[in-house]
């Protein structure tokens, strides 16, 4: 099946396929020294022009926005002056969000700028996470990169901060703020999308002419996760057989809640096929499968990719995951920050938004994706300050 709904045309996607490969292959990341080797070029979409939030939808860039374009992304020069970035983060309670802090750390070094990262604890602290930003303007940093708790959260203190001449650049996760600077980030709209045609071409590979889906999207007020569905069902459309998205769990990230949820729909739903899940689900599910006698009956999918979810995938217990390539992410929210330190306006100078090329990585691929290059180093710490020129 080949539905091409998405704007990236298959000669260009195969392009960003290969050279992908091609950077994860070559690349060992390291955290400092001189012999690391350059992690860019890379292919990314880009955005340019005015940011409007009146003309913005959860999953989507900007109606105000130019149209994207490929191209690739190239780090800019060191800032000339001593800056110190806060980084707000959603949590560290999955393996998902140290890779995130992998990339800014690595970044931020290379660069010579300095860090203090806080963490919300979870989706369900928004108001924390409010009081860490105001923390970090009363601490005086010079721009604070954040992956937002709440898509429609935020706001005020955003405006806040650029009003103390202090940018905001987000992370990984959309949000909608007026006042945001730039954003590195995906569409997890079009994340979604991609689960949905893989699923479909699986499905029809092996002769299932019905679909029975649990979908277990991540929480219901972060952006990411309505618009993975709302992409997965967008995919779904074209399917020519039946499906049937029986269940969709919302929750937290952290693995209880998600193992709970999951337990519970597959008891309340005995005929599902699919498990099509954030990957903090999909790194529990074949325990959860074996454990009620469905591991051979159900196969799971993951709407992005973490380290821990990566060895599954390499022993067959999963079959895929969208490569959000969050570590990319999180050296462009650097980059980004960077440039508007060198004096670059963003949506001129270079792209308001921003993302790398999202890959699917499979049981049959996964050899091309060595897990350094998605991830960095397999015993990495998080570190949550860093002085500048460290």
């Amino acid at each position: 099946m080949i539905f091409g709904r998405l704007w990236l045309g298959d000669a260009f996607r195969g392009a960003c396929v290969l050279l992908i490969l091609a950077l994860l292959a070559s690349a060992v990341p390291a955290l400092g020294g001189d012999n690391v080797p350059p992690w860019w070029p890379i292919q990314v979409k880009s955005w340019y022009g005015i940011y409007d939030p009146g003309r913005k939808v959860p999953g989507q860039a900007a109606d105000s926005l130019n149209r994207p374009k490929l191209e690739e992304w190239t780090p800019p020069r060191p800032p000339s002056g001593r800056y110190t970035v806060g980084v707000c983060v959603p949590h560290l309670k999955d393996p998902y969000w140290v890779a995130v802090n992998y990339g800014i750390i690595a970044e931020a070094r290379r660069l010579g700028v300095g860090v203090r990262m806080t963490v919300a604890g979870g989706y369900n602290e928004g108001a924390r996470q409010v009081e860490h930003l105001r923390a970090h303007l009363k601490d005086g940093v010079d721009g604070v990169i954040l992956a937002a708790v709440d898509y429609n959260g935020g706001g005020p203190v955003i405006e806040e901060l650029r009003e103390a001449g202090v940018p905001v650049v987000e992370v990984v996760n959309d949000i909608l703020a007026p006042a945001v600077s730039a954003k590195a980030l995906v569409s997890f709209h079009e994340v979604g999308y991609l689960v949905g045609e893989y699923v479909a071409e699986h499905a029809e590979k092996t002769g299932l002419d019905s679909l029975h889906v649990i979908f277990l999207p991540g929480p219901r007020n972060a952006g990411w996760a309505p618009e993975t569905l709302g992409g997965f069902m967008e995919a779904m459309e074209y399917y020519p057989g039946h499906v049937d998205v029986v269940d969709v769990a919302w929750g937290d990230t952290g693995r209880e809640e998600q193992a709970r949820l999951l337990r519970r729909s597959l008891a309340e739903h005995k005929d599902v096929n699919f498990v099509v899940a954030n990957a903090v689900a999909a790194e529990a599910a074949p325990e959860i499968l074996r454990e009620m006698g469905l591991a051979d009956k159900v196969a799971v999918v993951s709407s992005y990719i973490m380290p821990s979810l990566y060895d599954h995938i390499v022993r067959g217990e999963v079959l895929a995951a969208a490569a959000d390539l969050n570590v990319y992410q999180g050296r462009m929210a650097v980059d980004m920050m960077v440039r508007i330190f060198n004096g670059e306006i963003p949506g001129r100078d270079f792209p308001f938004r921003a993302g790398p090329f999202i890959p699917m990585v499979t049981t049959e691929n996964i050899a091309n994706y060595p897990y350094e290059g998605l991830f960095g180093p397999r015993d990495y710490q998080p570190v949550f300050d860093l002085e500048p020129g460290g």
